[in-house]
């Protein structure tokens, strides 16, 4: 992804990089310029304003360039950063929900929190890398304008240099592979330390295990990684240095015995551009490690697997929303997790047959692992069944294609719910003030949360009050089909009561298909209709006249 965002701005990067090597050439001609002055003056044919005014041009040669040429670099490295991030923010959000489950949310935010910093750390060299590589190549060019023999002899060294330097590098880059993977382990353990909390904070046993036997040896494993990783680059660093000086050594002692031809000015100059290139060299061997880290982050990147989809952020690509339906069912629908998505054994759902109406309340119940929770996600298009359609007045959906546009059909508060600040409503659009108001003071919410042009004040609430902020959102997202995971669970006995015998015959009322998951046997007589859960298949109970038989069967 990382090269294919720099393909994009290819002739940008050319022009820069052109503008860097007039910088570069301005460098070198000083260099020269300083050269002839000193071999003018020791043959007594300087000309002292000539050399003064050719300097100040070449200085200003080089600042005018060289600022130019990294100012338009520097702006596009920001413009590639912030592309990277963008085109990764759309691709998690256009992935589904159960290649994430597959990724793994700690894998996930590693990589938008380390690999995409790394990346953009990597690009923020690129000016310099640009200007200091052109300043090396332009530097080989002159010595060899200089003398072809000395410049061989350079070069042959240099060559067996860089090969030894790239066989360091790959172990290098392997080392660092090695490193981010130990990251991932170290993220999905951080995330144990903060949502763990309070079972390690009671459980002081667990808590010497979880730090002895979880987090030290890993961050020590890391730790270890982390300085063998580096070290191949210290000896790259090293070895480019010490090939530096053999190369200036050989310059000067054995152009002596093998070179007699060869002048002491001549000498001089190779040795001049060479000190000269020793910034640029060594900024250049220093970028490796940068660089091989932005190729690990880029490897990991698109190890993931994320969407390559992106139309849908395409303002010109408005989805299509159908509301006008009056009936939802599943056809036979079957689904089982595959092998690296559970653990244990291979759980499956189905075959599942169940339809809702608008205008009515289906309660779905049963055992824990009896298949409740994936059925929703079934049903609201968060899994794709294996076999079987999800019919919508009669016409299958697609998924591939009408996936999103069916998913919009949908308000949901899952068990493992998350709240977000911002209102918004059946458009997509920051909802009115008045109407948050409103709901939020219906549900004894207005002491606790504020709005402002859309925005709720915190979401920072307990369990249950939480679950009813949810509730907010969801009233003002207006959708057809309203389901509801276990709401009443955490509610005090009054909002138990308000959600199932006012919430619930409201929303069918105003034409909503509601459908609560829930084990409050005492309110099954609020529904029209009740499925009962049992090893993945639903089974229709007659609500009016078998509410008491489920009752007795230990739903809990």
């Amino acid at each position: 992804m990382l090269f294919r965002l720099i393909s994009e701005n290819k002739f940008l990067i050319l022009f820069s990089s052109f503008l860097s090597m007039l910088s570069a050439l301005a460098g070198i001609a000083l260099i020269a310029h300083v050269n002839e002055y000193l071999s003018d003056i020791n043959n007594a044919r300087e000309s002292f304003k000539e050399g003064l005014s050719l300097m100040v041009l070449g200085v200003i040669a080089l600042i005018i360039f060289g600022v130019f040429s990294q100012f338009i670099l520097t702006k596009l490295g920001a413009s590639i950063v912030e592309r990277l991030r963008d085109v990764m923010a759309k691709r998690i959000l256009s992935t589904s929900y159960s290649n994430l489950e597959k990724i793994g949310g700690h894998r996930v935010y590693a990589t938008i929190t380390g690999d995409v910093r790394t990346i953009s750390d990597s690009l923020s060299i690129l000016p310099l890398f640009a200007y200091n590589f052109t300043a090396v190549a332009l530097g080989l060019l002159y010595m060899g304008y200089s003398s072809l023999e000395l410049f061989l002899i350079v070069f042959s060294m240099l060559t067996v240099a860089v090969l030894v330097a790239k066989v360091i590098l790959n172990k290098g880059i392997k080392s660092f592979e090695a490193l981010r993977e130990c990251d991932d382990e170290l993220f999905s353990n951080f995330k144990a330390l903060v949502e763990g909390g309070k079972e390690l904070n009671i459980n002081s046993n667990r808590k010497r295990f979880f730090y002895n036997n979880i987090l030290v040896p890993i961050t020590g494993k890391i730790k270890r990684s982390d300085i063998k990783a580096k070290m191949f680059f210290v000896y790259i660093t090293n070895w480019a240095n010490a090939t530096l000086f053999i190369s200036m050594g050989v310059v000067v002692f054995s152009s002596q015995y093998f070179l007699p031809q060869v002048t002491v000015e001549v000498m001089i100059r190779f040795v001049f551009v060479m000190i000269y290139l020793m910034g640029p060299l060594s900024f250049l061997v220093d970028s490796f490690e940068d660089i091989s880290n932005g190729i690990v982050a880029n490897r990991k990147i698109a190890s993931l697997n994320l969407s390559e989809e992106l139309t849908e952020f395409d303002s010109r690509n408005e989805i299509e929303t159908n509301d006008n339906w009056s009936e939802l069912a599943l056809r036979d629908v079957y689904f089982k997790y595959k092998e690296n998505e559970s653990s244990g054994f291979q759980f499956e759902v189905g075959p599942i047959n169940v339809s809702f109406k608008r205008g009515e309340v289906t309660f779905i119940t049963g055992g824990n692992g009896s298949g409740k929770s994936t059925f929703a996600k079934l049903l609201t298009g968060l899994y794709n069944p294996d076999r079987g359609d999800i019919l919508i007045d009669g016409e299958a959906v697609d998924y591939i294609n009408a996936g999103e546009s069916y998913r919009r059909n949908f308000s949901t508060i899952f068990s493992d719910f998350y709240v977000f600040k911002q209102a918004l409503n059946r458009d997509g659009e920051l909802a009115s003030d008045e109407q948050v108001q409103h709901y939020l003071k219906r549900l004894s919410l207005e002491d606790k949360v504020t709005v402002k042009d859309g925005c709720l004040s915190t979401v920072e609430l307990s369990h249950g009050q939480k679950k009813r902020l949810a509730l907010v959102l969801s009233y003002l997202e207006d959708s057809p089909v309203c389901l509801f995971d276990e709401w009443a669970a955490d509610q005090d006995p009054y909002f138990r009561q308000f959600f199932y015998q006012e919430l619930l015959p409201e929303l069918k009322n105003k034409g909503k298909s509601v459908i609560v998951i829930s084990h409050d046997d005492r309110y099954f007589s609020s529904a029209d209709k009740l499925y009962k859960f049992e090893s993945g298949k639903a089974n229709l109970v007659s609500v009016k006249k078998e509410s008491k038989e489920v009752l007795n069967e230990g739903i809990v």
